[in-house]
């Protein structure tokens, strides 16, 4: 099975949003990088070189998302106030949490290309049967007319729509296991019957509203739109459990032609920003899941498309995992923030949350 890997060297350098800071009425002290920054992406890049898994990928240059590509997902007024930002001198709030400075539309334009340049190989090179945006800025917070969360624009949707316009994909089921709530798929989605969209999030975590199981669409879109809020502590195995006993059924029954995933690997033991416990064997496993997912469902048309991920010192090993799993190859290499890490093995019950989700909606579970 061939893999495509989309990058671009700007993710590596570009859209640098500066330094975190202690702010007081006189001064401020910087103390460390913004979370979203290039460093997070460029070392996961350098580490699949180290390792060889590059030389195991097709790679491609992304494309760029023009007005039109961002207009099917996005206002024409938020997507010029991230234009505006870029042209300014300073680093500007153009979204809750969301920065943009000089350059940063054009590494937008360029992350929401990645995404589609995920899909259009899947239905143009014969050999490709999955495909890795390895992207940034990420893009599951913004919504139709909000950047939100480090999210300028909403990179899985733009892709999304962009498998519609230019090859008539009909039903899309969209993943995201980020840590954090995809309120903004959530929100573009939530009234349509033909993309089904599931978040696994730890629960009360960003947003800190929303993301309930309770959100199940809207109108023609309900009952397609699954919400899985995990509590803190869940390791490999709920991760794993979670996959098998909610996605795969719906996957099932919905029966998608693309599925897409938002794969934010800020689940990881390590992350400063989630209180999961999910290790590079984890990923590893979940990546290979979801490969055989896509297989029995979709003729293997699965694209990944990276989210967030902040730890430095262990998101780029995580995401390692996901890629050795969708390469289904595990590196001899191994680091020393692996040896000794702290214990997963003990994760919080989550046998209520699996049937509470299935209970809400018999039609994905075949129970009606």
């Amino acid at each position: 099975m061939t893999t495509a890997f989309i990058w671009d060297e700007c993710f590596g350098h570009a859209h640098d949003i500066g330094y975190q800071s202690f702010t007081f009425t006189e001064t401020s002290i910087p103390s460390d990088v913004e979370f979203e920054n290039p460093r997070r992406l460029q070392l996961a890049y350098d580490i699949f070189r180290h390792t060889k898994l590059l030389n195991k990928m097709s790679q491609y240059q992304v494309l760029k998302a023009e007005m039109a590509d961002l207009l099917r997902v996005h206002s024409e007024e938020m997507i010029n106030k991230v234009i505006r930002a870029s042209r300014q001198n300073d680093i500007i709030e153009v979204g809750e949490s969301a920065l943009a400075g000089p350059g940063s539309f054009e590494s937008a334009q360029h992350s929401a290309g990645g995404a589609m340049k995920a899909v259009e190989v899947l239905f143009t090179e014969a050999d490709i049967e999955q495909s890795y945006a390895f992207i940034r800025p990420p893009g599951h917070h913004a919504g139709k007319d909000q950047s939100m969360g480090f999210c300028l624009f909403n990179n899985v949707a733009v892709a999304a729509e962009y498998s519609r316009k230019q090859y008539g994909t009909e039903k899309i089921l969209i993943i995201d296991w980020d840590v954090h709530h995809g309120n903004g798929t959530q929100e573009i989605y939530y009234e349509d019957p033909n993309t089904c969209f599931i978040s696994i999030h730890q629960e009360h975590n960003y947003p800190t509203t929303g993301g309930d199981t309770s959100e199940t669409g809207a109108g023609h879109g309900k009952g397609y739109n699954v919400n899985i809020p995990l509590p803190p502590g869940c390791n490999d195995r709920a991760y794993c459990t979670v996959l098998e006993e909610i996605v795969s059924p719906i996957a099932r029954s919905f029966q998608p032609e693309l599925i897409l995933l938002s794969a934010g690997q800020d689940a990881n033991l390590y992350d400063p920003l989630g209180r999961m416990m999910v290790t590079r064997a984890g990923y590893r496993k979940m990546a290979q899941w979801l490969q055989q997912l896509a297989s029995n469902v979709c003729n293997n048309k699965l694209a990944v498309i990276q989210e967030g991920g902040y730890s430095l010192p262990y998101a780029p090993i995580a995401t390692l995992g996901l890629a050795e799993g969708l390469l289904n190859y595990t590196s001899p290499i191994t680091f020393a923030i692996e040896e000794g890490k702290p214990s997963n093995h003990f994760s919080p019950p989550i046998d209520g949350i699996i049937q509470n989700v299935q209970a809400m909606f018999p039609h994905l579970f075949g129970l009606r």
